[in-house]
This record gives structure tokens, sequence and C-alpha cells, in this order.
């Protein structure tokens, strides 16, 4: 695999990741929103930026997939972890279209940092 292509793979596996610490919280479904949080909320944002940041450093071509990648990771992990806790109740995620929206929301800083990582290369002279 290329570098970029494992730039990608990582900012899918990190989605998955910010899904397991900020949403699933390795906890069953009615005790995630009275449990104790890994990391508080707003440090996703953050950690987004600098992860779309770091992993588009010196990429080729366009950084926005770095981004995407990540988003689509924690797209699929989130999916995957309705359709598991409506197995068991199907009255769970009754607002699951909301769930995607702020997801969007908290990863969109990877964007900018992607972004700003684009700015930062160095022009051809």
């Amino acid at each position: 695999m290329s570098s970029k292509e494992w730039r990608y793979a990582l900012a899918v596996i990190l989605g998955v990741g910010f899904e397991a610490i900020f949403f699933w919280k390795f906890q069953p479904y009615a005790m995630r929103e009275h449990g104790h949080d890994i990391l508080p909320w707003y440090v996703l944002p953050l950690l987004a930026f600098v992860a779309g940041l770091l992993l588009s450093l010196g990429i080729d071509g366009k950084a926005r997939w770095v981004p995407l990648a990540m988003l689509g990771g924690f797209f699929a992990a989130q999916a995957c972890l309705i359709v598991a806790d409506c197995a068991a109740d199907p009255s769970n995620h009754n607002l699951w279209p909301f769930e995607f929206v702020i997801i969007a929301a908290a990863i969109s800083p990877a964007f900018a940092g992607a972004g700003l990582a684009k700015v930062m290369r160095p022009r051809p002279t």
C-alpha cells in the first residue's frame, strides 16, 4: 500500500475509534448517557482537527479525502452500533438521523485541518 492509502486506512480506524470512545463508550445503551465519559465531548473536534492536519500533511492530491475517510469510518461504526442496539430494543435510536448530523458537525474541524495542511504545503518554485 502507498503512503496515501495508509493515511486513508488510519483515518478510517480513527473514525471508528472516535465512535467507540465518544459515542459507544464501551457501555450498553441504557448506561451510555449516565455513565462516565472516557474523554469529554469537546475534545472530539480538537482531536478531529489535529488528525485531519497531521494525516493530510504532505499528501499528494486532494487533502479532503482524509477527513472523508475519517467521517466514513465514524458513520459505519455508528450504523453498526444502531443496528446492534435496535436488535435488542427497536425503540432505541428513534432519532438516528440526528446522530449522523451531530457526528458530521463534530468531525467537521478535520476538514479545516486538512485545508490548513494543504495551505502549509511548500509551493514548487
